[in-house]
Parts: structure tokens; sequence; C-alpha cells
């Protein structure tokens, strides 16, 4: 009896040994990454995204174009200034003050003979301008081909240069004169058919001018402003004798002294009103004085 338990026992045995040796767990059969399958997946490269145009200042400025144009005629130039948004999408301009543009003449050898912005007074101001794709500002300039000093210049080939005045372009600020053009352009021949031969004698307030008028009636009229008011306003004149004849003529000028500029000039302006529409035609300028 003892015989069989034994035998038994060892029987029992025998089959815990074989069944432990037999199972072959599921890791060791199937190993993994040592990452683990989730951690495999994060680590492959994720797909680039996609870079986006970039909106700063000089990407911008490139697609804002500056043009100018210029009209002339015998007496006066038209500019035409615009800053057009070329590209497709909104751009916004900074204008840091109320002068929106310069505009500096030059003559055939380079020199500055007239800037805009001289006798001028801007407002001190911040204008912000958006402009749409495509959209275009356009500003126009009169010009009557006088000196900042208020001499006519003579006739001929000249440049001007428009800078518009432009702190920052989409929030971003840019070197200055950034957006600028050019343009040459010819003064014609002096079309003024009602004063020649102008001269102008004495200083500090008390001046003389003399010359030859061809007016209708012999009605002609004269001013006097320093660039920013008029310190003699317009003032009926009698020529001896109407068109179609040449008459000399001669102006008493006196200015009391506390209406004399400390800086600037003082500047006459010469001319007729249309008897059609009272309009001012005939317009000429001569520079009574200048003052430092």
């Amino acid at each position: 009896m003892r015989k069989w338990l034994l035998v038994a026992l060892v029987f029992v045995m025998s089959l815990f040994i074989i069944s432990g040796c037999g199972t072959t767990s599921t890791e060791d059969a199937h190993p993994v990454n040592s990452g683990g399958g989730e951690k495999v997946e994060a680590e492959t490269p994720p797909e680039e995204q996609e870079s986006e145009e970039p909106g700063g200042a000089e990407n911008m400025v490139e697609k804002l174009q500056t043009n100018l144009s210029i009209k002339t005629d015998d007496n006066e130039a038209i500019f035409t200034i615009s800053l057009k948004n070329t590209g497709d999408k909104p751009v916004k301009v900074t204008i840091p003050g109320g002068q929106k543009y310069e505009i500096v003449v030059k003559n055939a050898n380079g020199d500055e003979v007239y800037r805009y912005s001289i006798d001028k007074m801007f407002i001190q101001s911040i204008e912000e301008m958006e402009l749409q794709p495509g959209e275009e500002k356009v500003w126009e300039e009169p010009w009557d081909y006088t000196t900042n000093d208020g001499t006519r210049l003579a006739a001929g080939e000249y440049k001007a240069n428009v800078f518009l005045t432009a702190s920052e372009v989409n929030g971003q600020k840019i070197e200055s004169n950034t957006l600028q053009t050019e343009q040459s352009f010819t003064i014609p021949e002096e079309g003024n058919t009602a004063f020649r031969k102008v001269q102008v004698l004495g200083e500090n307030g008390e001046y003389t001018v003399s010359g030859e008028v061809r007016v209708f009636e012999a009605s002609f009229f004269y001013a006097v402003e320093d660039g920013h008011d008029y310190v003699i306003p317009e003032t009926v004149q009698m020529a001896s004798e109407g068109a179609p004849s040449w008459a000399p003529f001669e102006i008493k000028i006196s200015i009391p002294k506390e209406k004399l500029p400390k800086n600037g000039a003082l500047i006459l302006h010469l001319y007729e009103r249309s008897a059609k529409d009272g309009s001012i035609t005939n317009l000429y300028h001569a520079k009574l004085q200048q003052f430092q």
C-alpha cells in the first residue's frame, strides 16, 4: 500500500514539472519593443506643418507701390502721388504726423530748388491707413514753379522726388524714405500774359515794386503773405491803360514792423480776376524779402 502511494505521489509531481516546462508565456513568445506599442507610434516623425507666409514689414513693403505722375502747363505743375497695395492681404500704414509726403525738386545739376514742407505747418497727429488688396490712396499737390524764396524757376528739365512719411507697416517700424519714387519733368516757358519785368526794391517793411502790366480795363490785384498769413490782404491796383497795351506800374508797399516775420519770406502775389467768374488768373509771385 505504501508502495502504491509513493508511486502516485511521484506521478503527480511529474505532471506538475511537465506542465511548468511546457507552458510558454505570451511575453516570451512575442517580445515587444522596449518602448511599448504606443511609444513607438509617438516617436514617428509628425508631418511638417505648412509654413505661414511672412507678415512682417519687409514682406509687406514689397507689396506697396509708390507712384508719381506730373502734369504741367504754362503756370503750374500738378503732382499726383499714389500708394497702392498690390498684394492679396490688407496692409496697415502708419503716418506719424499731418505731413503725409515730402516733395523735393532738383534741377539738371542735382541742386535742390524746391522742398514742399518748407514754410508749412502740419498738425501733430498719428494716422493709420488700411489699404485693402488692390486699393490705392491718391493725393494731388499743385506747384506754381516757384522756389521756396518766391522766385519762379527758369524753363528746363527738372526731377521730382517724392517720399511718403510712413513710419510703420503692419505695426513694424520701417526706415525713413522707404516708400519713395521719382519722376523727371519739364517746366515750360512762362505763360503769364499779364505781368513782366517785375522788380523789387527795399527792405524791412518798405518796398517798391515796379514792372509792366497788360490787363483788362487796366485793373489788377496784389496781396502779400509771409508763408502762413496775409500781412496785406487783396488790394486793387490800376494801371495807366488796359490791354492790349503793356503799361508800366509801380506799387508802394509798407508793412508794420510787428507784422514782419522772424523767419521765412514775404511773398508778393500779382494777379487778375476773371470777368466771367471772378477766379484768379495770371498769378505772378515775387519775393519781397527773406528773413532769417
